[in-house]
């Protein structure tokens, strides 16, 4: 597995880079496929994170029919434990790449 970082020429809010997940040989029936819609953020709060691959839907709910959001992510790790490590692989990776172009 091979995390690849494009950063944004242009930053988006606190979007600084976006990431995906390269499946390589070793990954078996994976080899070849690419997990994409990683975002890194940079908050003057809580530091940098990740968001993950998401979508939004909308579905009806409650006696009324409002139509209410609801996030469907498309990772669904066995333990927090798990998205934490693949959150710091990501971030890891991403600080590698920009420690030698900060401004000191």
């Amino acid at each position: 597995m091979k995390i690849k970082i494009e950063p944004f020429l242009m930053k988006k809010g606190n979007r600084v880079a976006k990431a995906a997940i390269e499946f390589e040989s070793d990954d078996s029936f994976m080899a070849g496929f690419y997990l994409v819609g990683f975002t890194i953020c940079n908050d003057p709060e809580k530091g940098l994170f990740v968001l993950f691959p998401s979508a939004a839907i909308n579905h009806q709910a409650g006696e009324k029919g409002e139509a209410k959001r609801k996030q469907f992510f498309f990772l669904r790790p066995d333990s927090s434990e798990l998205i934490d490590k693949l959150e710091s692989l990501i971030l890891d990776t991403y600080e590698s790449m920009t420690a030698f172009n900060t401004p000191k």
